[in-house]
Order: C-alpha cells, then structure tokens, then sequence
C-alpha cells in the first residue's frame, strides 16, 4: 500500500509540474503573438511610412532594386512595380550623369569615398527630363552591403537656379556692355561689378578690385566713402558731409542720389562727372547693396564755362562799346581844345606849350584806349577775303620772335584749309599770343606753333556751330596759369604781367578773344603750373576755296 500511495504523489507532482509547464508555455505563447503583434504593427508602420514618404526610397544591392516604394515609382514614371522588373537599375538615368552615378554607388557599396548627396538626371518614362537629389547611406541587408537611397525632385530648384545664372548672366552682359562707366557694391561695400566703360574711365582693371572695398582708388586719394557706401550703410544723412552743394535726390528713382563733382585724380588733368546712387534691394525688400553709375560730363562742364565766359564777355561788350564811344567823343573834343590852346600859345611860353604836349599825349593814348575798348567789344571792322593762314602765321611768328633766344617749331598741315579773314587783325592775335609766349620764357626755350584742319560737331564739347574750322595751337614752356586764374583769362584788364615785374593795360587777350569771335572762330586755353600754356584758335575754314595773296603788313 505503501509503495502505491507514494506513487500517486509523484503523479500528482508531474501533473502539476506538467500544468505549470503548460501554463508557463501559454503565457511564453500570449508573449509570442504580442512580440508577433507589434512586429506586424511595426511592418505596416514601416510600410506606410515608406508608402507615403514624400521622397523615393530605394534599397540597391549590387545592380539589383530590391526594395522601391510608390514615390520612387511616380518620381519614374511608372505606375506599377512589376513596370521595373527586368529594367536595368541604370536604365532611366540621363546618359550624361549614367557614369558617374554608378561610379559613386559602386564606391559607396565597396566603401570607399564617395559624396553621400548628388544630384542627378533621370528620364522619365513618359521621356520626360528631372533632376533629382539623392542621399544615400550603406546598409546591411542578410549579410550583405546595400545602398539604401531616398530621393526627391529638385526640379524646379534647378529651374530657379538656371533662370537666376540666366538673370545674373543678363546682368553682367547689360552691365558690361553698357557705354555707361558703371560699379555694384554688396552689403559688405565689396565690389561685385566693375565695367569696361568704368575700366577705361578710371584706368583701373576689374580684376584689380572686384572683391575688394577699394573702389574709392578710382575717385580719391585716399579712402573714403562713395555715395554708394552711403546708400548701403543707411547713412543718407551724411551725403551733404561729403558732397555739400553737389548733390540732389533724384527725381526718377527711390532712395538714390545725383551729384556732380570734379575729380582730379581722373586722368591726366582730372575729369567732371556726373554720378547716380541708388539702393539695390531684393523682392522681399531687403538692402542687397548699391550700384552706381557715372557719366564724364568735363567737355559739357567746359562747353557750360565757355558760353558763361562768352556771355560774359557779351555783356561786358555792351557796357564797354558804350562807355569807350562817348569816351571818345569827349577825348575828341578835349584834343580838338588841346590844338587850339597850342595854337594859341606864344613862342616865348614853352612851359604852357610842354604842359599841353604832355596833355596831347595822354590824351591821344586814352583815345587808343578807347579804340581798344570798341576794338574789344565789337571786334573791329573786318576787312575779309579769302586768305592761306600759313604765311600769316610764318611771318608774324619770326617777327615777334626776332633777337630773342625762344625757337619756335611748326607743325602744319599740307592741306590746310582757307579762311576768310582779316589779316591785320588775325596777325594781332598771333602777335599778341606769340609775344605772351616769348614773355613767359624769359630764359628761352622752345614754343610750337601747329595748324589742322578740323571738323566740329553738335556734340563735340566746343561752342562752335558744325562745320569746318582750322585750329591754330600755340604752346609755350613758361611758367603757365594756375586753374584759379585760368578762367579770368579774357576778362578786360586782367594780366599777370605784373607778377612779372611787367606793365600792362590788360586788354590784350580780351581784344584777341573779341576779334576771333568776330570772325565767327573760338579762343580757348590750357594751361599747367610749370608745364606751359596753349592757346587755341578755331577760325571758319572754306576748304574749296582759292585763297588770295596775303598781305605783307605785319602792322598792329
């Protein structure tokens, strides 16, 4: 009995060992179907994720796709993925991106250096032609390395992108081929843009300051800002700091400056220009930096000086023509009386008779002064023909030049045109300038004489009517004029004679000035502090014309 009782105690304890097992297994088993569970969630999770990402993805394993979601598939082109079976993986890449797109995945796959973002372009099934950016990264698959991709269409980035070189390019090519000196700063005042007109303007070359903040060289010798630099640092209140009584805002164009300064470290004797600033700012509105432009106005401003001197002159005219012609019919009376009181006077009387000889004479050199004035403010009477200059010019030079020690070299046309003028008073033009020149160097020297046919045009800077004109050039080597005075020049009784050491009623150039413009010419001069003094002479040429014989009187 014993043996059997202790038999059915161990059956009891197997059979609840047993049911413990079991228990333990179903519990083992609900874990299971939970592990199972959340795996299928986790897999449909991954498969809408995949499904409905907005990038292609791709898994590639050597030259095989085996994993593509339905992005990849619309990215391509295809509709469904039994499309893509048996297409080669490289198929739909564009030719000219075919190798080295492979080359880079081969890289990748091997593991050794490849980039992990490109772009490329792949040929749709319909032929149609996008770019795409892939990024990729190695992955384990059974054992294995494969390239898993995600992709995107760059398309219209890469559009915008081209119309933005296209623009830029657009941009360049307006601005470079603009006759227009022009320069564009970016917000850090660096040089973006800097023309060929501006190259030639400021004889400094685009490679010598584009990226640099040295545009200022062109203008100033040393560094300060231009009204661009202003614009770009919002310091508009400054502008009348720099540019007091030369600068307006403009009429045309927002948040830009018009000025018009001289500049004398442009070319060789500086240059007058005209300059417009404005704001570069982009669609959003934001201050992208500042183009300015600038247009060389030095023959205008001197064109604007001449007709100032001319009008001048004008005026002045008047007031001498009529000063000098009652002037002189006083001076005529008080010599008709100054005749009579010599007649009048007895032999023994000689103090009375030089005391009226004296009177007589300055009375006589106020009449030539006189004589001048209407001589200057008319320009005498003109008794032209048609005459060859040559022989005027030859003549009166050597006379002037007669027992001097200043030489004078010629230079002048072969075919130098005929002009209608009055000889005696053309030779006191000639003789006046020459004899200015020899005054001014007073150690000797050399001086040139040059005549040339010349043809003015509406445009050409010069108050001269179009046509043709013989110019006269005569250059000294003395000691020159300085700008302050340069201007003064023709005005009555201004002379620098004095300065000299040397007398003068001061009407010489403004007689000379009156008498060219008389015959219809010009008159202007240059001059440099210790480089010498031109004067030139614009006289009406008649090409065709058969000059007369000239005169042989060199009188005054």
């Amino acid at each position: 009995m014993k043996d059997e009782s202790k038999t059915k105690k161990q059956l009891i304890d197997e059979l609840k060992a047993l049911n413990q097992q079991v228990a333990k297994i179903k519990r083992s088993e609900k874990k299971l179907k939970q592990v199972i569970e959340a795996l299928k969630g986790s897999e449909e999770r991954y498969r809408l994720a995949t499904e409905h990402s907005n990038e292609g993805i791709i898994v590639v394993k050597g030259d095989e796709r085996i994993f593509f979601n339905q992005k990849y598939l619309e990215l391509t082109g295809y509709g469904r993925p039994e499309e893509l079976v048996g297409k080669p993986l490289f198929a739909h890449i564009h030719p000219d991106d075919r190798e080295r797109v492979e080359t880079f995945i081969r890289r990748r796959q091997k593991g050794e250096p490849a980039p992990s973002r490109y772009e490329y372009r792949i040929i749709r099934r319909d032929g149609s032609v996008v770019w795409i950016e892939i990024s990729t990264s190695v992955i384990a698959y059974k054992g294995e390395k494969a390239s898993l991709g995600y992709l995107r269409d760059v398309t219209e980035r890469k559009r915008a992108e081209e119309e933005l070189r296209d623009s830029e390019q657009r941009l360049s090519s307006v601005i470079q081929g603009s006759p227009i000196p022009t320069f564009l700063i970016g917000k850090d005042h660096r040089v973006i843009y800097w023309n060929r007109a501006l190259e030639e303007l400021s004889r400094i070359k685009a490679e010598d300051v584009i990226g640099t903040r040295e545009h200022w060289r062109a203008f100033y010798r040393s560094d300060r800002p231009c009204m661009a630099d202003l614009i770009v640092d919002d310091a508009l209140e400054t502008v009348p700091d720099w540019y007091s009584g030369k600068f307006s805002k403009s009429r045309l164009l927002e948040e830009a400056y018009e000025a018009t300064d001289f500049f004398p470290e442009l070319g060789d004797e500086g240059r007058w220009l005209r300059f417009t600033a404005a704001a570069i700012r982009s669609s959003a509105g934001d201050l992208m930096g500042a183009v300015e432009t600038l247009e060389d106005v030095t023959e205008r401003k001197r064109a604007e000086e001449e007709l100032t001197k001319i009008k001048r002159l004008e005026s002045l005219g008047h007031f001498a023509d009529g000063v000098a012609k009652d002037f002189d019919s006083l001076l005529s009376a008080i010599l008709r009386n100054i005749f009579l009181a010599k007649v009048s006077v007895t032999k023994e009387d000689k103090a009375m008779e030089e005391l009226l000889s004296v009177a007589e004479k300055a009375g006589l050199q106020a009449k030539e002064l006189a004589h001048r004035l209407i001589t200057f403010a008319k320009g005498g009477y003109l008794l032209r023909r048609v005459t060859s200059l040559e022989p005027i010019l030859r003549e009166t030079v050597a006379n002037v030049l007669a027992d001097s020690n200043v030489q004078c070299r010629f230079s002048i046309a072969d075919d130098l045109w005929s002009s209608e003028i009055d000889d005696e008073q053309i030779q006191r033009v000639i003789r006046n300038i020459v004899l200015n020149a020899r005054e001014a160097m007073p150690e000797g020297g050399m001086m040139d004489v040059a005549a040339e046919n010349v043809t003015a045009q509406a445009k050409g800077g010069l108050p001269l009517k179009e046509g043709n004109y013989l110019k006269v050039s005569i250059r000294d080597r003395g000691v020159g004029i300085s700008k302050e005075n340069l201007s003064k020049i023709f005005d009555p009784y201004y002379t620098t004679k004095t300065a000299r050491g040397q007398r003068g009623i001061g009407l010489g150039l403004a007689v000379c000035y009156s008498i060219v413009k008389n015959h219809g010419g010009l008159m202007t001069v240059e001059s440099e502090p210790g480089s010498g003094t031109t004067f030139h002479i614009y006289l009406p040429a008649f090409p065709h014309a058969v000059a007369e014989p000239s005169s042989d009187s060199a009188g005054d």
